[in-house]
């Protein structure tokens, strides 16, 4: 089973979030429960909500880069590989190269081994 690297979960964007209902007490920083917040204006709702499609759009964006630069990664490990085994094969060509079929010489058996 595979393991998740990334979980992308849709926000509510024009929602207001449970930190912007909390206030800081004035004592010993404990917090208490503000009344219910709501909007004031219009623009106050465009505003959060284009605030949140900008973050949700920045993690997007990071997910992606993250996602790319371990293709990448993979590509030139691929590439190094490749390249590996084509120096192997250039030089197994030249020591097949350098040989006389005339002058190699067959071993003939005296009797071929039978199978049984």
């Amino acid at each position: 089973m595979p393991f998740t690297q990334r979980i992308v979960e849709p926000r509510r964007v024009s929602r207001l979030s449970a930190r912007d209902v909390w206030i800081r007490g004035e004592e010993a920083g404990r917090r208490k429960l503000r009344g219910p917040v709501l909007f004031t204006s219009l623009d106050d709702v465009c505003c959060h909500t284009f605030t949140n499609i900008i973050h949700q759009l920045s993690d997007l964006s990071r997910h992606a880069s993250d996602i790319f630069l371990g293709i990448e990664m993979e590509a030139g490990m691929a590439f190094r590989r490749s390249c590996r085994i084509q120096g192997r094969l250039q030089i197994l060509q030249d020591e097949v190269l350098k040989w006389d079929p005339k002058k190699v010489k067959i071993r003939k058996f005296a009797v071929w081994p039978t199978c049984l």
